[in-house]
């Protein structure tokens, strides 16, 4: 039997959304059956969110949460150890932090989105090392991540489904895996000239999607104007209007790297798959913030215009 928590009042906004997230969860207080049970899931996971929000080591983290708020607020009997903070992440694996990602994204009001990819930088990369074999002139091998992301560019700017890899690939072949997973219907998915492939338009059209990208510039090597390349183009210049919005995709790369310091710090393949997924529901709980705060806004200013049309009609 699952425990619910019960409250009214919310002591952050941050709180809220994780009340929210994990009430929709439907997880458990606790995996196990015996054994101690001095933290619940709702406790881990507001903690590790915490913990990426901070960007700090865990040791560091674990050692300025005793003169946190977040302890009252969590109701922690104590502090985690470091072995048992690191247990946590190897508990939660990609497929439930996926289902915890769809549960924080909103795709009932979906009309435009986007499509892109970016790699991920290493934490245990070296710069100085790097530098100095430029001045030998010596090669670098930079190895790096690949990310590819479908960003919902009209309203929560939400990242709706996304794929790591652990090499680089092809934006391509990485597109034709996402648009197979898309559930939205009736969507208009921008992307760049790095998508040429003449099939994305076909299946995007079997949830009526429309693939909307601008057709490669090939020059001598393709001199033949076929009916797909000229139904592309033909597709890109009747929605060059909307895809100016393709460049909020750009937008949410540059949020994540900067605002959410994207480093993996794990070394094997597996927990930095994991390590991404927290980095993407920590964002999308971001952007649920974000809006909330703006409706809100919005919701005074038109109770203040409405008392100010009153007074000035009495």
């Amino acid at each position: 039997m699952t425990q619910t928590i019960l409250t009214n009042q919310y002591n952050n906004p941050l709180e809220k959304e994780l009340l929210n997230l994990f009430h929709q969860s439907n997880l458990p207080n606790h995996f196990n059956k015996t054994g101690y049970k001095d933290f619940t899931n709702y406790q881990r996971i507001s903690l590790i969110l915490l913990f990426k929000r901070s960007k700090k080591a865990i040791r560091d983290f674990l050692n300025e949460l005793k003169e946190n708020k977040w302890v009252n607020w969590l109701q922690l009997a104590r502090i985690p150890k470091k072995s048992t903070f690191h247990d946590w992440l190897k508990l939660f694996n990609t497929k439930i932090l996926r289902k915890l990602n769809n549960f924080c994204v909103d795709i009932s009001n979906l009309k435009i989105a986007a499509i892109d990819g970016s790699g991920v930088q290493r934490n245990f990369r070296s710069p100085y090392y790097e530098k100095r074999l430029k001045d030998f002139n010596k090669k670098v091998k930079k190895s790096y991540h690949k990310l590819d992301i479908i960003v919902d560019t009209q309203n929560k700017k939400q990242i709706l489904d996304y794929s790591f890899l652990l090499k680089n690939r092809n934006d391509s072949f990485v597109a034709k895996k996402l648009l197979k997973k898309i559930k939205f219907r009736r969507c208009k998915i921008l992307a760049d000239k790095g998508y040429p492939d003449f099939a994305f338009l076909d299946m995007a059209k079997k949830l009526q999607n429309n693939f909307i990208s601008p057709p490669k510039n090939y020059g001598e090597r393709c001199r033949h104007d076929n009916h797909k390349r000229r139904r592309k183009k033909a597709n890109f210049e009747s929605n060059k209007y909307v895809y100016r919005r393709r460049v909020i995709v750009e937008a949410v790369f540059s949020s994540i790297k900067r605002v959410q310091d994207l480093k993996l710090r794990s070394r094997l393949s597996y927990m930095k798959k994991r390590e991404m997924a927290w980095h993407i529901l920590l964002y999308n709980i971001r952007r649920n913030i974000t809006f909330s705060e703006i409706n809100h806004k919005e919701n005074v200013q038109q109770v203040h215009y409405f008392f100010i049309t009153i007074l000035i009609i009495y």
